[in-house]
């Protein structure tokens, strides 16, 4: 859950007096209720539970007006895989909402700037989040990092070019077994792929528990792992099935995989092929796939490939950017030096000396003459390789001050494989 809009502008309207602190663990329903309201949602006790299973109380935030929750913000204490592979510890921001009474007084500005000032005292170099409204935070320095993409493919279009051939088995583990093994192995998986997320234990139980009213009419979770010739678990996919029945009593349905990991392409093949095999259905669908999936290219009729949508994902905000910059490893050996403007941490802003490469990187401050100037928001879109600079030079949000300077950054920053997050927080 995140934002409600707020757009004004901070000072914009009629300010409220209200006081920013964390809420105590008697004060998390009206917490939750607030952001539920804001979001025009039911509020039911299951999902109280599942809310509270993963709250970490100490990282709520509420704006209090005459003793009463106006505003919410919340943060986890998670990890990001970036570039390297590397892990950063990272704040996953979440459960952002104002009131409809309260848009437009500062609400949200003022949640925004103390949860950032949270994160720098905690140590986490990096901010991550999920928009509902991708036109709120970006005047909090939060740039575009990563993408999902949705396609379709018809089965009865969907041959292989070439025989699948990654040994092993898939098998189906039941409800009893999933939760025991599905965990353990993403969180494996989970540490090479650009993008991806820690799940904290509360996370797993709301995705176990997997309730009805997050189905829309369609079946319950099923859940397939492939083993290695040795048994060893290496992939694995959760999918639903959408039941349908044309008029002749043609099955019709759709295989609706939320995710799929594999530890090698191949793994990852053999799933596919596995999830284009199940039966009574017309289509496969997926709603979050990286946007350079190569299923497309495993087709025989790569045009049977449908893309349904591309939408942004994570939001990337650097706190420290030393350490963000530092943290993780680039594609070849360079040296930019980076004029990054802060408007809302102007604390933030000044010029960067970054040096880094395959085996390690190292920023500082400098007040060499700068080759390239962003914001940090831009910066933040940077950060995982998602976008190259560029293409953020083309759109106006890059300068380049020395000649060369955007081919090097392109060199920098640029990763093999699209990043790419699962996760919803």
């Amino acid at each position: 859950m995140h934002s409600a809009p707020d757009f004004g502008a901070p000072g914009s309207g009629r300010r409220a007096d209200f006081e920013i602190r964390p809420v105590t663990e008697d004060e998390l329903p009206a917490f939750v209720a607030a952001g539920h309201v804001a979001f025009s949602e039911e509020m039911t006790p299951a999902r109280l539970e599942a809310i509270r299973a993963i709250t970490e109380i100490d990282r709520t935030l509420a704006a209090f007006e005459a003793g009463r929750v106006v505003g919410t913000a919340a943060a986890g204490s998670w990890e990001l895989t970036v570039p390297g592979p590397a892990i950063v510890p990272t704040a996953t921001v979440t459960a952002v909402a104002v009131l409809p009474t309260h848009r437009r007084r500062g609400v949200l500005t003022s949640l925004m700037a103390r949860q950032l000032d949270d994160v720098a005292d905690r140590g986490e170099a990096v901010a991550v989040l999920t928009a509902s409204e991708s036109i709120i935070y970006g005047r909090f320095g939060y740039g575009l990092a990563t993408w999902a993409a949705g396609f379709a493919i018809e089965r009865l279009h969907a041959g292989l070019t070439r025989p699948v051939d990654a040994g092993g088995r898939v098998v189906m583990l039941d409800n009893d077994e999933a939760p025991k093994r599905i965990p353990d192995l993403y969180d494996e998986l989970r540490r090479s792929c650009v993008g991806a997320l820690s799940r904290p234990h509360g996370w797993w139980l709301d995705y176990f528990r997997d309730p009805e009213d997050q189905r829309d009419g369609a079946s319950p979770r099923f859940y397939a792992l492939h083993e290695s010739d040795a048994g060893e678990a290496d992939g694995f996919v959760s999918y639903r099935v959408k039941r349908n029945w044309r008029d002749e009593g043609v099955a019709a349905g759709d295989t609706q995989v939320y995710e799929l990991h594999g530890s090698s392409p191949a793994v990852r093949a053999a799933l596919w092929q596995f999830c284009l095999g199940v039966d009574l259905t017309a289509t496969l669908s997926c709603a979050n796939a990286p946007v350079d999936e190569p299923l497309r290219w495993m087709l025989s009729d790569p045009r049977r490939f449908r893309v349904t949508a591309v939408s942004d994902w994570l939001w990337a905000r650097l706190v420290d950017i030393p350490g963000a910059l530092g943290g993780r490893r680039y594609a070849s050996p360079g040296r930019l030096v980076l004029e990054v403007t802060d408007s809302f941490k102007p604390h933030n802003a000044g010029r960067y000396e970054l040096v880094g490469g395959p085996d390690g990187a190292e920023c500082r401050r400098t007040r060499a003459e700068p080759d390239l100037a962003m914001s940090v928001a831009d910066l933040g879109a940077l950060y995982l390789g998602g976008v190259g600079c560029t293409a953020l030079a083309r759109a106006g949000r890059i300068e380049e001050h020395a000649p060369g300077a955007l081919a090097a950054g392109d060199g920098l920053f640029k990763t093999a494989e699209a990043p790419w997050c699962a996760t919803e927080f």
